[in-house]
């Protein structure tokens, strides 16, 4: 066997490592964040402070990193029109409602609603045909959102 397809074979069998290690570090920024801004309404914070100073120091580490990479993303009328309605869209305003939501409904339970979207992407995906099905990821997707119904009728209870 050649070098090559030596290292190809020895990379296929570590080939999951890299998601794993990308979901769990997901899943774990996600608990941080709601209990962070738990935490940060329970000191007097308001949703939208913690929503602001969450965001501008995001901001702040992807433009450091990008200014030590010299990969500085382009800045024009149509690119910057874009950000601004992406970041409104898709950080600011569902943050803002889930950050409001936490002193009503608890941390926990919003992780749990955070979590459910990306279920209900796979599951669409298999209905609209982009995705094939697979046991193995309805199996996970059964589970977590079995595990995800747990804990909202123990919410409830």
């Amino acid at each position: 066997m050649s070098a090559s397809a030596q290292q190809e074979v020895f990379g296929s069998k570590k080939a999951w490592i890299i998601p794993l290690l990308c979901l769990l570090a997901g899943g774990a920024l996600i608990g941080i964040s709601t209990n962070l801004a738990k935490y940060a309404g329970e000191i007097g914070l308001t949703p939208l402070a913690f929503l602001f100073w969450s965001i501008t120091g995001a901001a702040f580490i992807l433009f450091t990193y990008a200014l030590l990479r010299h990969e500085l993303p382009p800045l024009n009328k149509p690119i910057l029109r874009y950000y601004s309605i992406a970041a409104l869209v898709s950080i600011a305003a569902s943050n803002l409602i889930f950050f409001s939501a936490i002193p009503h409904v608890g941390a926990g339970f919003v992780a749990l609603i955070i979590s459910l979207p990306p279920l209900l992407t796979y599951l669409a995906a298999i209905v609209l045909r982009i995705e094939q099905f697979t046991k193995l990821r309805a199996l996970g997707v059964v589970a977590a959102l079995a595990g995800a119904g747990v804990l909202a009728a123990r919410k409830f209870s």
